[in-house]
């Protein structure tokens, strides 16, 4: 792989000028010149995203000198994107060069800005630990379990306060760091048909649990024990378990991941045998869903990343359609969004980002998207709620074509 030194001159070769000094202690200045792209003859919305390109290139020359040298290209390219989404925060301060419109669909300015080194380092590997560790939603384990010789209805479940399968893959999981539910607080639910629901694969009802104990992630499943049959061990028993689970994450009601395991434990007492292979199954199991988890979330970071957002306070289908035009032009790493629902006021959006959605959500909040203004009602792992205000002062021009788009 190319080292970071060998990838900056590459990508510096968009920077036609810049210079390094010092600005004081922990702090470094930088010349870098931006491009802003005029959209419906609105010159002063160019030169804003021109200057927030300078300062973003001002921030990516510094990174270079704040990141190991070894860091790959693609990790490099991880840690640019998450970091220089908020890289206004890293300028301490910056003076205009010059500003003009260079082409008739161009505005370039260029800036001399005064990094602030010492926290940009501490961010950077801030971002590398998050990319080793993909993240720590709070997850919730709802495995129904039947081991040798118990006796089981549809509400067995609900008899104890945690089984021998959930036992071991929460242990399996907090040996990772992963934050996790107590299951119990479930058996405390009224709502019992849910729960089985979930168990039995209903990957919405699994969703619906998730939102009223906190949790981000679900691993629903179920795991059988039995007795072989046909096989002479001397008085020993051989208890053999079969799991299934799937994952489910919380937030739009989707599956990360599945798995099943078989294990077998041999005992004199075929309970404790049972639940030896139960344990034995549910650890098999849990590493190989951690595995697949933290692939799935790797992919979020390497690649365009589907979120979901829910707007609010919207007056007619117009609205909607109006929002969803602007909505590219105003958020960084928004590469397509799709209508999903609008009904009463509110509407559904999927967005395809190459980033989080807490950097949807920095990027939306306080935000003038044409006639609307912007209030950023709440976030969650792969989730934006965004409250709007029409306001009769236009903003940001709107595309009044709501056939564009997706």
């Amino acid at each position: 792989m190319k080292t970071i030194s060998l990838f900056l001159i590459l990508f510096a070769g968009i920077v036609p000028v810049w210079s390094q000094g010092y600005g004081g202690s922990g702090a470094v200045t930088v010349q870098a010149t931006g491009v802003g792209m005029i959209t419906y003859g609105d010159v002063a919305a160019a030169r804003d995203r021109a200057i927030d390109d300078a300062l973003r290139k001002a921030v990516e020359q510094t990174l270079g000198t704040v990141i190991d040298a070894q860091t790959t290209v693609e990790n490099y390219m991880v840690v640019e994107d998450r970091i220089l989404n908020w890289s206004r925060g890293y300028v301490s301060n910056y003076r205009i060069l010059s500003a003009y419109k260079n082409t008739p669909e161009t505005y370039e300015v260029q800036v001399e800005a005064t990094v602030n080194t010492a926290d940009l380092q501490t961010d950077a590997e801030a971002v590398r630990n998050l990319i080793m560790n993909m993240g720590n939603p709070r997850i919730m384990f709802l495995i129904d379990e039947q081991n040798i010789g118990q006796s089981h209805d549809k509400y067995s479940y609900f008899a104890v306060d945690m089984t021998a399968a959930e036992t071991a893959m929460m242990n399996k999981f907090m040996e990772k760091s992963f934050d996790v539910v107590d299951p119990s607080i479930v058996r405390q639910n009224k709502e019992r048909d849910v729960v089985m629901a979930a168990i039995n694969g209903d990957a919405k009802a699994a969703a619906a649990i998730a939102v009223t104990t906190d949790a981000e992630v679900v691993v629903t499943g179920k795991v059988i024990a039995k007795v072989a049959t046909g096989v002479n061990l001397g008085g020993m028993k051989s208890c053999q378990a079969n799991i299934t689970a799937r994952v489910v994450d919380a937030d739009v009601g989707s599956i990360i991941a599945t798995g099943s395991k078989h294990s077998a434990a041999v005992h004199i007492d075929e309970v404790t045998g049972g639940t030896q292979a139960i344990q034995n199954a549910a650890s098999q199991l849990a590493d190989e869903l951690i595995t697949k988890i933290l692939e799935k979330w790797r992919s979020k970071f390497y690649d365009v990343n589907s979120l979901k957002l829910m707007v609010t306070g919207l007056q007619s289908y117009t609205d909607a359609s109006q929002f969803k035009n602007a909505l590219q032009f105003v958020a960084r790493g928004v590469k397509n969004v799709f209508q999903r629902n609008v009904a009463g006021g509110s509407a559904e959006f999927d967005i395809k980002i190459t980033g989080t959605a807490d950097q949807l959500a920095r990027e939306l909040d306080q935000r003038q998207v044409g006639d609307f203004k912007l209030a950023v009602a709440g976030v969650s792992a792969n989730k934006v709620t965004v409250q709007v205000i029409k306001e009769a002062a236009p903003g940001i021009p709107v595309p009044d074509d709501s056939s564009n788009g997706q």
